[in-house]
């Protein structure tokens, strides 16, 4: 009887993190699927970098790259809270964005020039009014800027958009290209879009 008792256990165990592992699922695949476009520009243009080598072979691309005109508005993707802004010699000017279900969004190479690549902007070029390190943002609100700062100085302008979930970057090619779609419908036909999120 014992036995059957620890198997009876062992199976309800089972089942429960298997309908929570579900639940967990359906939550996360809903802020992935409703996340915003990170780039307010309608001729932003990106691919499936993710997982690239780079760096002569020593890295791999743990984001995706999107290309837009520098000083370009870089949006929330969702709401949360501003975990980090800073600065560092690879990343140049960064934001991080905690929204507080174990995801997090990350902003990096934003502009640090007033004109053309003369990296005189800083701070003031690089992240919007309001941003700051606890600030509480919503979905589409800008939080920075387009640029080349850290070791993209002289590449394409872009925001290097990563998405990690508890600390582990993950490829979401596949969510990023359906939020530009409805960015891009949004452009077309923004009456029949409802709220504007941009």
């Amino acid at each position: 009887m014992s036995k059957r008792k620890s198997f009876i256990f062992i199976g309800i165990f089972i089942l429960v993190s298997l309908l929570n592992q579900a639940q967990l699922n359906a939550k996360h695949s809903k802020f992935l699927e409703t996340m915003v476009f990170p780039v307010k520009n309608i001729m932003s243009h990106f691919y499936d970098d993710w997982g690239e080598i780079r760096g002569n072979g020593e890295r791999v691309h743990e984001g995706i790259d999107i290309r837009a005109r520098k000083g370009s508005p870089i949006v929330a993707i969702a709401d949360g809270r501003v975990n980090t802004v800073s600065f560092t010699q690879s990343s140049g000017y960064y934001i991080a964005i905690d929204h507080q279900n174990g995801w997090l969004s990350l902003y990096v190479h934003l502009n640090d020039d007033i004109n053309e690549n003369d990296n005189l902007g800083g701070r003031q070029t690089a992240f919007a009014d309001g941003i700051y390190l606890g600030a509480e943002v919503i979905a589409g609100q800008t939080i920075g800027y387009v640029g080349d700062s850290g070791n993209a100085e002289g590449t394409v302008p872009h925001v290097h958009f990563e998405v990690r979930y508890m600390g582990k970057s993950y490829d979401i090619y596949d969510y990023i290209k359906l939020s530009w779609e409805r960015f891009e419908r949004f452009i077309k036909f923004p009456k029949k879009m409802g709220i504007n999120l941009f």
